[in-house]
């Protein structure tokens, strides 16, 4: 709220978190792949050149709580 009132940042930024728990998941693909090395696109901040990589990135949901590709 002292953030919505004075229009700062807050002392935990959404952006950072999300870059922060993002690294979390590229090292538990990489685990689960065997260790194997992933290339990251920073722009899009997927695997380069992976699907295998790519297939453990997301998952499939249930309908009705499907989250569409394209928002």
């Amino acid at each position: 709220v002292a953030s919505i009132r004075s229009r700062k940042l807050p002392s935990a930024d959404i952006e950072e978190a999300q870059r922060s728990a993002l690294l979390v998941h590229y090292a538990n693909v990489s685990y689960r792949l065997g260790g194997r090395k992933l290339q990251i696109d920073g722009a899009t901040e997927q695997f380069r050149n992976d699907r295998e990589a790519m297939g453990l990135f997301g998952r499939d949901y249930r309908s009705p709580w499907v989250i569409p590709q394209q928002i």
